[in-house]
C-alpha cells in the first residue's frame, strides 16, 4: 500500500502524512457474503471465517479490540482470542486491570476484529464473566514460563518506576523459583473471561465501497435461535 502513497509523494507538492492520508486508498475484493453463506447459526460463520484468517493473517488472527465503558466513557484495547465454543468466547487478563475493573463494573462490551487480508470486519456484542478458577489454571499451566512470571510481577495498569524495575521484579521471581524448586501457581487476581454475544455482525468488503454486512440478532419467538438481518454498507 505504501507504494502508490509513496508515487503519490513525489507527483504532488505534499509535505507531509496529515495530507497524505486522505490519499490513501485500496479496492476491496472479498468474496460476496449471502444469507446463504452466512447460515443460521453465527458461531459456525464465525469459525468459518477465523479458520481463514489465521491461515491468510500475517499477524495475531485471534487479536481484536475489547471496547467497554465506564462512567460514561468508552475504553478499548486489543487483546487476543484464547478460545471460543458455544458458551462464549474467552480472554485472559489481570483481574486488577483497568479493563477487568470496567467489566466488573459494567459487564457489556463490544468486540472488533479485523482481517484486512480477507477484507473482512466483524463485530460482537456481548456480556462478559469470569470463568472458573479451574478453566483459568488449564490455560495458566499450558503458557509459556516467561509469560507467566510476567503476569505474576506485573500490577498491570498501574504505573512502575521503570522498566528495569519490572525486569528486576521478574528476575527476582525466577531466581526464587530456582532456588525453591516449586512451580509457578497462577496467581488469584489473573484469569479468565468468558464474553456471551448477543449481536454479531460480520462485514465482508466488495468492490465499490457496496461492501456486504449481515447482522445476526436473538429470535424472540425461537429461544436459543437467531435471525439474519441485511444492513446497508
Amino acid at each position: 500500500m505504501l507504494n502508490p502513497i509513496k508515487s503519490w509523494f513525489s507527483k504532488r507538492d505534499v509535505q507531509t502524512w496529515r495530507t497524505a492520508v486522505a490519499a490513501m486508498r485500496r479496492e476491496y475484493t472479498g468474496e460476496p457474503l449471502t444469507e446463504e453463506a452466512a447460515g443460521a447459526n453465527p458461531l459456525e460463520l464465525f469459525e468459518r471465517w477465523y479458520a481463514e484468517a489465521a491461515e491468510q493473517s500475517l499477524f495475531d488472527a485471534n487479536a481484536f479490540v475489547l471496547s467497554t465503558v465506564s462512567e460514561n466513557r468508552p475504553h478499548a484495547r486489543v487483546v487476543l482470542l484464547k478460545g471460543f465454543d458455544e458458551r462464549g468466547l474467552v480472554f485472559y487478563t489481570n483481574y486488577e486491570s483497568d479493563k477487568a475493573r470496567q467489566i466488573d463494573a459494567n459487564p457489556e462490551v463490544a468486540l472488533t476484529f479485523n482481517w484486512p487480508e480477507s477484507f473482512r470486519q466483524l463485530r460482537i456484542e456481548g456480556t462478559a464473566s469470569r470463568i472458573s478458577g479451574a478453566e483459568s489454571d488449564a490455560y495458566f499451566n499450558a503458557r509459556p514460563a516467561e509469560s507467566n512470571l510476567s503476569a505474576v510481577i506485573s500490577p498491570q495498569s498501574r504505573p512502575v518506576e521503570s522498566r528495569q524495575w519490572l525486569e528486576e521484579k521478574q528476575e527476582a521471581l525466577k531466581t526464587e523459583l530456582q532456588v525453591s524448586g516449586k512451580p509457578l501457581e497462577r496467581p488469584a487476581n489473573w484469569g479468565g473471561y468468558r464474553i456471551m454475544p448477543k449481536y454479531w455482525e460480520f462485514w465482508q468488503g466488495r468492490t465499490g465501497r457496496l461492501h456486504d454486512r449481515i447482522a445476526f440478532i436473538p429470535d424472540a419467538s425461537r429461544p436459543n435461535t437467531w435471525k439474519t438481518q441485511r444492513l446497508a454498507p
